[in-house]
């Protein structure tokens, strides 16, 4: 016991001297162990801040293998100077830290479990893209180009769209590796058109909300299909649908595929529960960040396959199947005949369907529905299309094919009868058999425009009662050597083909009226002499005019009778908001005292004209003629720019489909002025130039004033 004593007292004197003496030494070094301890917190808070700053950094966060696709990403992306915090954590110091609290614990869970999460999820916040120094609220009030197409940042989020408030990662979202934040247009399908028809996708599988114009603008200039030229810009002034010609535009329906649910959750409470659309929108959607695709299906808007009747079901299944259109199919797309290279109808190239034409005439319900389509309704169809004169173009072709199939029917018939004598006096040896089958090709050739109805493919239809025709002459030939076969050459041409009764009819072209019937029965012109091939169809060429209407053929019309601008601008009249003013030269010089070339049938230079000035005044007239032509086409400069701008800003306000009557009203009435002053030439008349240019810019103005107030109007959310 004494032992223990002695033991313990020995401890505790020891420690009593380590104390004395330590305290001892931090009396005699107290400051330099207050610069010490100092030293080690400020090297502390040092290497906390630079391993939270590291943390931060996108060093840190490729760590993870997984992330490695997401990073690289980022680096090739337009945020790559952009910090990940700066997107992933809301802004506020206090949301960072909640942010850092956060992720601190999910990365210690992960690294004590040694899992790694099989695909990261990020949400990120409408407050991270608002935020100060990011993007700005005012920037997406106005309309945007995306791919050709219309959009709206203003009605997208500031709106519920088809019930959901959409986020900005709703469409901002990593779809597919290698694009960070990109928008994909997966998104865009499936809110357009998963069950976007009246009655959901049974009724209209190609319906989309709001329409096809919301978000497509018109295509401008011409484009080609399949080699050929082809302009919207007629087709959308006569009102003709899109689905005229984009019916198959939708591959997919998007649906969600049974127990899709499962693959994130498996709380039976959640799954045995049943959820309004509205409900499952707003937790994945609006509340969380879940890509749309990863619940529905793919679904894909694009120019497919024309659905002729042999791919969709129709009324016409009820009683037939579907194996009787395939001759009217195949005839469509050009593809059948024996002799004939493939040869697919215009229409089928441009993506026409069969119900483009074949319209519902009558409906009636019998023992079966049954639908009849009358020639009426289809030669409508041609005119709402292609404008008036149009409506006889069917009947045209049906004239025309009953003739042609008649006469190669009868063709075919007699030869038969000459092979079969021929066979009776030479035996069926290889010339028979050689010209039997010749004539089988023929009947092919002849039962197959029946089969198909020729009027589906015309030009094709043509081509194959040639080869018929021809099959038969060298059938005969065969029998007979001394025979020529003759080759039948029957072709559609401008007037057979679809302009029927056009040689007999007057149209407007330019600002004249143009007779076909006094350019073809009295001059013998041809269509290619005004108008472009078929490859650049539509176009209209003034090739020859000169010829006719300058020089001795003066005297067939006058001048005003083409020039009928000029004449307008001559006599000071026509314009818009101003006065009659017409030039002091009318009644008193002639158009040919200036343009004397168009007697000779040369071109007047200006320089000519000017000289012309000279000889009938003095030198100072020359002077004068150039200051007018120089002024006037100063003042149209001028205003072009402003033009321009006013178009645009239109132009943009119908994109956004606003109203627009007041701005074109504007901009229409200075354009008139414009175009009077610039086709008239305004030398002809220099005053009443100035006049309409002037009164055309104080129109651009108000409308340039109009616009910045409904801008303004706007911003301040009164529209």
């Amino acid at each position: 016991m004494e032992t223990f004593k002695e033991f313990y007292d020995l401890v505790k004197t020891f420690w009593i001297d380590v104390f004395n003496a330590a305290r001892k030494g931090t009396e005699t070094h107290l400051k330099a162990i207050k610069i010490f301890l100092v030293f080690c917190v400020v090297v502390f808070v040092i290497l906390l801040g630079v391993l939270l700053r590291f943390t931060e950094s996108s060093t840190f966060c490729g760590l993870c293998h997984q992330m490695n696709a997401y990073m690289e990403s980022w680096r090739t992306s337009s945020h790559r100077q952009v910090a990940c915090t700066k997107c992933h954590y809301e802004p506020g110091f206090v949301n960072h830290l909640r942010g850092k609290w956060v992720d601190g614990q999910v990365s210690l869970a992960y690294f004590l479990s040694g899992k790694r999460p099989s695909a990261p999820h990020a949400q990120i916040s409408d407050a991270s893209c608002l935020q100060k120094g990011c993007h700005k609220i005012e920037d997406l009030q106005g309309d945007m180009i995306y791919k050709n197409v219309a959009f709206s940042h203003r009605k997208h989020l500031g709106e519920l769209r088809r019930g959901m408030e959409l986020r900005c990662a709703s469409c901002h979202a990593q779809l597919v590796q290698g694009k960070h934040l990109t928008v994909h247009e997966i998104n865009c399908f499936i809110c357009h058109y998963y069950k976007a028809g009246p009655k959901g996708e049974e009724e209209c599988i190609s319906c989309a909300i709001g329409g096809c114009t919301s978000c497509h603008v018109e295509p401008k200039g011409d484009i080609k299909v399949n080699g050929w030229n082809f302009n919207h810009k007629k087709y959308i002034a006569r009102g003709v649908a899109c689905e005229k010609c984009h019916l198959s535009v939708v591959q997919g329906d998007g649906h969600v595929p049974e127990g899709k649910c499962l693959e994130c959750h498996n709380e039976p409470v959640l799954l045995s529960t049943k959820y309004t659309s509205q409900l499952m929108h707003k937790k994945h959607v609006t509340d969380h960040k879940i890509e749309c695709s990863s619940c529905h299906t793919p679904l894909r808007h694009e120019i497919g396959q024309i659905p002729t009747l042999t791919h969709v079901s129709s009324f016409c299944d009820r009683c037939h199947s579907k194996e009787m259109h395939f001759g009217p199919r195949d005839f469509y797309r050009g593809t059948g005949g024996i002799g004939v290279p493939d040869s697919p109808s215009l229409m089928f190239t441009a993506n026409v369907d069969c119900i483009a034409c074949h319209r519902k005439a009558e409906e009636s319900q019998a023992a079966l529905h049954t639908t009849r389509f009358a020639e009426r309704v289809i030669n409508e169809a041609c005119v709402d299309c292609h404008g008036e004169g149009f409506d006889d173009t069917l009947k045209q072709w049906k004239t025309l094919l009953f003739k042609a199939e008649n006469e190669t029917n009868q063709r075919i018939f007699n030869v038969q009868k000459v092979l079969n004598e021929f066979q009776k006096t030479s035996g069926g040896g290889a010339p028979f058999k050689k010209a039997q089958s010749l004539l089988n090709e023929a009947r092919h050739n002849y039962s197959f425009v029946l089969l198909g109805k020729g009027v589906h493919n015309v030009e094709y239809a043509f081509k194959l009662l040639n080869a018929a025709n021809n099959k038969t002459e060298r059938v005969l030939a065969i029998i007979d050597k001394d025979y020529t076969p003759q080759e039948s050459k029957t072709r559609m041409t401008c007037t057979t083909l679809c302009h029927v009764g056009i040689e007999k009819r007057t149209v407007p072209f330019n600002d004249i009226k143009f007779s076909h019937e006094t350019h073809i029965a009295g001059n013998g012109q041809r269509c290619s002499d005004c108008h472009s091939p078929r490859e650049n169809h539509g176009k209209t060429f003034m090739k020859n005019c000169a010829e006719c209407h300058h020089g001795k053929g003066i005297k067939k019309v006058k001048c005003d009778d083409c020039h009928a601008v000029v004449k307008k601008l001559v006599q000071g009249k026509g314009g818009i908001g101003v006065k009659e003013r017409p030039s002091n030269k009318l009644d008193v010089v002639e158009c040919v005292d200036c343009h004397r070339g168009v007697l000779a049938k040369k071109k007047d230079t200006f320089e000519a004209i000017k000289k012309r000035c000279i000889e009938c005044h003095d030198q100072s007239y020359g002077e004068m003629a150039v200051r007018w032509k120089a002024t006037s086409e100063d003042l149209l400069k001028k205003l072009e720019p402003k033009m321009a701008r006013v178009k645009e800003e239109i132009d943009r306000i119908e994109i956004s489909r606003g109203h627009t009557f007041v701005f074109r009203k504007l901009y229409g009435e200075a354009e008139f002025n414009y175009n009077l002053a610039k086709n008239g030439k305004g030398v002809h008349n220099l005053e009443y130039t100035e006049e309409l240019l002037e009164f055309a810019n104080r129109r651009l103005d108000e409308a340039i004033k109009q616009i910045a107030r409904r801008r303004g109007e706007m911003a301040k959310g009164k529209m």
